[in-house]
């Protein structure tokens, strides 16, 4: 496996530490009640500091301890996705140093450190979740360009975006809701289509990064996503997926 460094923490400005600590002080505590066990399990364990913006070097540290992935520079922009399945397969989670600004609480046009920190890395303190996500780097190589564009769909309405079925209902699973104000409530707002996760129909649905999903999709649990990729894998000939 490649080292490459996370990125190194700058300068920041005290504004920038009380928009990270606003902007967690207004998601976290409705996490609680939408974001699903496993999330609020790492979430505990990731330990952040929510009043201080996090250290990019000590977090990548925590979480190679516990599971042997670390943080690497995006550097503050969009990875297309073979960049970003590049870093996957090597157990690297790829995060900004860049923080909005206090005028674009609810929306930044830019990745934004909160999605990254918030959002994905209390699932990558637990070993099999961890194990699951460096499986689709892999798989993504395998494919033809066609297979390709279809297992990042599979990663974004599962890892990004996904709900999961938990004690009788439903809790947001996807990064990208559980560090959205607005995508979390419309994401459980009544009107909004929930339906089960069908590997040909997200195969096929082009995902949303500038507005809200039209529609959301449902695993029935953590293993949900080891069977997504393996039966993706055996539907399209590719090598089988062994997790």
């Amino acid at each position: 496996m490649t080292t490459i460094a996370p990125p190194a923490m700058p300068a920041y400005t005290e504004e920038d530490h009380l928009v990270w600590a606003t902007l967690c002080a207004r998601q976290v505590p409705r996490l609680e009640r939408y974001a699903c066990r496993l999330f609020r399990e790492g979430f505990r364990k990731l330990n952040l500091d929510l009043q201080r913006l996090p250290d990019p070097v000590q977090v990548s540290e925590r979480l190679a301890a516990m599971t042997g992935w670390t943080l690497c520079d995006a550097q503050n922009e969009y990875l297309n996705p073979t960049e970003w399945f590049e870093h996957i397969a090597e157990r690297r989670f790829p995060v900004t140093n860049y923080i909005r600004r206090m005028d674009e609480l609810d929306f930044t046009p830019l990745p934004d450190l909160f999605h990254e920190y918030i959002g994905h890395l209390a699932f990558f303190t637990d070993q099999r979740f961890a194990d699951i996500a460096q499986a689709f780097g892999p798989l993504y190589f395998a494919g033809d360009e066609r297979q390709r564009l279809e297992i990042a769909r599979l990663w974004w309405y599962s890892i990004e975006f996904g709900l999961i079925r938990e004690d009788g209902g439903l809790k947001a699973f996807g990064a990208g809701l559980l560090s959205s104000i607005g995508e979390l409530d419309h994401a459980f707002a009544a009107d909004t289509p929930r339906v089960p996760f069908d590997i040909r129909r997200v195969a096929n649905t082009p995902g949303a990064a500038y507005s809200m999903h039209d529609t959301y999709f449902i695993l029935e649990d953590l293993e949900h996503i080891a069977a997504i990729l393996r039966d993706y894998a055996a539907m399209e000939g590719l090598p089988a997926v062994q997790i």
